[in-house]
């Protein structure tokens, strides 16, 4: 029973910049401010747009869901490098 939609995904690695927030979030000091963050997110480019990229950390094909899924506006990426299995070896448990 396999199932090769999720082979239509490209599988991605993304270099990004994220906004911060402190927790707690009163009475910062000058010291205290964050900064942005950098981001490295990996999985399967699941939406390509214009103004942003999707990821998803999993896929579910049989039942055509994606699971962890993140939304990122192009102006936040700063790379993204599209991921190469090293061989065509399947590695299976």
């Amino acid at each position: 029973m396999e199932d090769t939609r999720s082979e239509g995904y490209p599988f991605v690695f993304v270099d990004w910049v994220d906004s911060c927030e402190p927790v707690p979030n009163s009475d910062i000091t000058a010291y205290e401010l964050p900064e942005p963050q950098r981001i490295f997110q990996a999985g399967f480019l699941v939406a390509d747009a214009e103004d942003h990229v999707t990821i998803a950390g999993a896929i579910k094909p049989q039942l055509e869901t994606y699971d962890y899924v993140i939304t990122i506006p192009r102006v936040a990426v700063v790379a993204i490098r599209y991921l190469q299995p090293a061989d065509d070896k399947e590695i299976v448990g």
